[in-house]
């Protein structure tokens, strides 16, 4: 069975609205728990159908087969949902918190990816399972850091102090960016051979160009957004220079070999300042943030509804299962190790240290990460402990962490109807 692309977009808003429905109706979850909940138990039905209706199931995993995850999150939808994340963060208190978020974004995700590559290196020779450490490295880079798509989801219902929650927001898109040309350069290493194998400077030359070229062209992409925006005063048109910017910047940045992710972000926190909102019509002020409040909504739906579904492809053998019930308990070890460590030498809170941990969510864009890895052995492993670290951050982590920060000082009581 084969469908076109518009037949497939036409299936997956279908379903995701269909989900999205059961889940305000009965299960009355956060959007990311419920649909993450409903695409997990869809696919345990599906694998439980091999054996009473093979014919089904085949059915099912034709249809899975045709999406192709990886594409859709890294060349489609990321463009969007960056942006419209990065729309809504407090420049100002992400400025307040600037070296803080940069250290982390930066610094402490190279660390975690050490911790997590070690970790996981030596998890899967206890397991039998063994992989070079190569491909260890891959999987600490498309793991350590935190997913600003889940992060968004959480904090959107977690009324944290703005500081802190803008910090967050901002970890999470700068380190976005961070995580795919890391993961670029560690697939690039492990998948060379010998003489073949680009020399290590060069990597990271590449890395940083494409880093700091794409957060170049985001800012000035945003700028004349901005400037184009004072110019007019017409909600349309402004909305849709806004539309412009986000798919514009990462389109460039992809043909240039630049970082579209760290490009948009780039891009969606000039157009999201109050130096634009000064210059945006009323009507602008009020129609363009519930636009991409929409957008960023329909999508998340149909990400962690797949993220769910995508639990079908797992071999769920004694050495994947471990795989999946310990890597999430690596993954949180080794951020609280990075977090706590400089905070005991800084003398910050214990407490601080343990809210910015459990803070550390992961979602979409790592599996999409692991599912674009070649076919090998290293595959398997990496994807089965890649989707346990994400079922744990969104349905432990996530729906704990109103409660954890109440708890510690660091959150507000969050006004369920103004959430809504």
């Amino acid at each position: 069975m084969t469908l076109t692309p518009f037949e497939l977009a036409a299936g997956l808003l279908a379903l995701a609205a269909a989900a999205s429905w059961i889940n305000a109706k009965l299960l009355k979850l956060p959007a990311a728990a419920g649909l993450l909940i409903l695409g997990l138990l869809v696919a345990a039905l599906a694998q439980g159908a091999r054996l009473a209706w093979p014919q089904a199931s085949d059915v099912f995993a034709t249809l899975l087969d045709s999406i192709d995850f990886s594409k859709l999150v890294l060349d489609y939808m990321l463009a969007f949902l960056l942006f419209a994340g990065a729309l809504n963060v407090d420049l100002a208190a992400l400025a307040r918190r600037g070296w803080a978020t940069a250290a982390l974004a930066t610094l402490g995700t190279a660390a975690t990816l050490i911790l997590c590559a070690a970790g996981f290196w030596g998890l899967t020779a206890l397991v039998g399972q063994p992989i070079p450490f190569a491909w260890a490295l891959v999987f600490g880079a498309l793991i350590s850091p935190t997913d600003p798509i889940a992060v968004l989801a959480m904090t959107k219902r977690t009324a944290l102090q703005p500081e802190l929650r803008a910090q967050l927001e901002g970890e999470a898109l700068f380190n976005d960016g961070l995580a795919v040309v890391l993961f670029r350069l560690a697939l690039a290493v492990a998948l060379a051979q010998g003489a073949d194998a680009e020399p290590p400077m060069a990597l990271i030359g590449h890395g940083l160009i494409e880093a700091f070229g794409g957060a170049l062209l985001g800012l000035a992409v945003g700028a004349v957004a901005v400037a184009v925006i004072h110019a007019v005063e017409d909600w349309a048109t402004e909305t849709l220079v806004t539309i412009a910017a986000a798919v514009l910047t990462y389109a460039v940045c992809l043909n240039l070999g630049l970082s579209g992710p760290i490009g948009v972000v780039c891009a969606g926190l000039i157009v999201g300042s109050k130096w634009a909102e000064r210059g945006m019509s009323p009507a602008s002020l009020r129609y363009i943030h519930p636009f991409w409040h929409v957008a960023d909504e329909g999508l998340n739906a149909i990400l962690f509804l797949l993220v769910g579904l995508e639990a079908f492809r797992l071999d769920l053998t004694g050495p994947a299962l471990a795989l999946l019930v310990a890597a999430p308990l690596l993954v949180l070890a080794a951020r609280w190790l990075v977090i706590a460590l400089p905070g005991l030498a800084l003398r910050l809170p214990l407490k601080l240290s343990n809210v910015l941990a459990w803070a550390g969510v992961r979602g979409g864009l790592s599996l999409a990460m692991a599912l674009s890895l070649p076919d090998g052995p290293e595959r398997a492993p990496i994807l089965a402990a890649t989707l346990g670290v994400i079922v744990f951050s969104i349905l432990v982590q996530s729906l704990t962490m109103e409660r954890l920060a109440l708890k510690t000082g660091y959150g507000l009581p969050l006004d369920r109807g103004e959430d809504a």
